[in-house]
């Protein structure tokens, strides 16, 4: 299985992941009324690539690192050397620091890792632990029948994790005992889970678990998590629906990034969120935290360059879109910064606040920064700040403003309007400050046209071979490829279907807004590097 993929279809038949080429192979079993699909991800692959793939340019491109250190494999063992013809298995080698030291990078050799893994890896912060795909290679954590825990789930300390894909084949995204967040009939397992402090998760993607990517800050041994970075990751369809047999309310639960956080700086940068059944970003703090006599939660959030649209949209049932970021709870809000973030929802929200109190006892949040945001959605301001506590610069709400206006100071550039623009189109252009081969490219097309034209030279030089994807087809064909000349490029839009999410196939309906169509697209851009 090192090479594949084991892909299982809905007991209609119907493929749920929109990743397969015309060379896919079916191999139907007869295991109840399931069947299932072998792909095998080529060079197509957003994330995959060989010295070849860029040989078209006609610069000089990046060469391809030279992997050095540790190496694990899906077929590794735990008495290996750790060599690449003696591979560790990847639990041993997360296990703590007896085969992988400081400095070091664990490389993971390509396939599919199966069950659910810890790691204890301990770097330091002049000599960080890495852990990497092998250069250009697929990795997938797949906690398919898993019995407990999360994909991938960070205990230590100072260790990078980069470009894995962490998913779960587990089709039954429907609960009918209760509304809890611990359902008893369900066996889904969480994406990644972010314990210690000082780590990243970069450029993973995160999709049909039981959450995204949790970060969190308290454990019994006091408050961790600090100044953790979840980066450029692609986050969608995780959580399930709640519907109780009783016919209580029911709701979406799982959330692509659930978070708290205390001292530090926690930093939620350049990632793409959307579909799933919960929250976008949920930063929230349930339960009474308290320190010397202060409540504690939510505390020096630096949220920047995201894009997330549709959130909740997986759930089957109609009207259940969530908020695509909500930052409040139970606990004051403190100190948080939004800088160049881009929303789309039809009827979603950016929140700021929640409930202002915790059991009766009120407080204030206080201290936010919002500039340069982009958020074709409704901005919801909630509960108890501070007048002109909330600082907006050079940011452009559309679907409206609610609640109350005097938190905010506007300190002018602010566009903040009740319905979204009819004409016109907004582009944004992002490089990943981790892979020099990749960028991101999130386009509002409010003239509807079938093609928008690009300045790749925002992502790119000149020469180099490039590919760029769909976020809803991240492993098929790429919708545009070529060598950069430096003339505009023409990306289509709407022209990929949404990727619907793992044993619930209709979950996203175009009838109910779910698919933007030609209006609002993300892109995600490989090339060359060249220098």
């Amino acid at each position: 299985m090192n090479n594949a993929l084991k892909l299982t279809l809905s007991a209609i038949g119907i493929l749920v992941l929109n990743a397969c080429s015309s060379n896919d192979t079916a191999l139907k079993q007869d295991k109840g009324e399931q069947a299932y699909a072998v792909h095998t991800y080529d060079k197509n692959a957003f994330n995959r690539y060989d010295a070849d793939t860029f040989a078209a340019s006609t610069c000089t491109p990046l060469a391809m690192e030279i992997p050095v250190g540790v190496f694990a494999s899906p077929d590794g063992d735990a008495n290996a050397t750790g060599t690449p013809s003696d591979p560790l298995d990847l639990k041993t080698a997360l296990e703590n620091n007896a085969k992988v030291e400081d400095g070091e990078t664990l490389w993971l050799m390509e396939g599919v890792y199966e069950g659910t893994f810890t790691s204890e890896l301990r770097g330091s912060e002049a000599r960080p632990i890495k852990v990497k795909p092998y250069p250009g290679k697929y990795v997938m954590i797949d906690t398919t029948n898993a019995i407990e825990g999360s994909g991938l789930r960070i205990n230590g300390t100072w260790t990078e994790y980069y470009g894995i894909e962490v998913s779960s084949y587990d089709g039954n995204r429907v609960s009918t005992v209760d509304n809890s967040s611990n359902p008893s009939d369900l066996t889904l397992n969480g994406g990644v889970s972010i314990i210690g402090s000082t780590n990243k998760v970069i450029n993973f993607v995160s999709h049909d678990n039981a959450s995204g990517i949790d970060a969190w800050s308290k454990r019994k041994d006091g408050f961790t998590g600090i100044d953790t970075e979840t980066y450029g990751s692609i986050i969608y369809n995780n959580g399930w629906s709640a519907q109780p047999a009783d016919g209580s309310y029911g709701r979406g639960h799982g959330h692509a990034i659930y978070t708290q956080n205390y001292d530090g700086t926690k930093k939620i940068t350049n990632n793409v969120i959307f579909y799933g059944f919960g929250t976008g970003i949920h930063a929230y703090q349930t339960g009474k935290v308290e320190q010397n006599g202060v409540l504690r939660g939510i505390e020096n959030f630096d949220i920047e360059d995201n894009t997330w649209f549709l959130t909740g949209a997986s759930d089957i049932r109609k009207g259940m879109k969530k908020y695509d970021c909500l930052v409040g709870g139970y606990q004051p809000v403190k100190n948080l910064v939004m800088k160049n973030n881009q929303g789309y929802s039809d009827i979603g929200r950016t929140m700021l606040g929640y409930f202002s109190n915790y059991k009766g006892e009120q407080f204030y949040n206080e201290g936010a920064l919002l500039e340069n945001n982009y958020l074709v959605q409704n901005l919801k301001l909630q509960d108890n700040w501070y007048v002109s506590d909330i600082k907006i610069k050079n940011t452009s709400v559309f679907h409206g403003v609610t609640g109350d206006k005097t938190y905010l100071d506007d300190l002018g550039g602010n566009d903040l309007n009740n319905s979204e623009p009819t004409s016109g189109k907004k582009i944004f252009y992002i490089k990943n400050a981790y892979d020099p081969r990749r960028g991101r490219i999130t386009i509002f097309n409010f003239d509807h046209k079938t093609k928008v034209s690009v300045d790749l030279s925002q992502i790119m030089k000149q020469g180099s071979a490039f590919r760029i994807h769909s976020v809803f087809d991240l492993y098929g064909a790429p919708i545009v490829s070529g060598v950069y000349d430096g003339s505009a490029v023409e990306i289509p839009m709407g022209s990929v279907p949404p990727p619907q999410p793992y044993g619930l196939e209709g979950g996203i309906n175009a009838d109910e807004g779910d698919d933007p169509y030609e209006l609002f697209g993300v892109f995600i851009i490989t090339h060359a590097g060249c220098f």
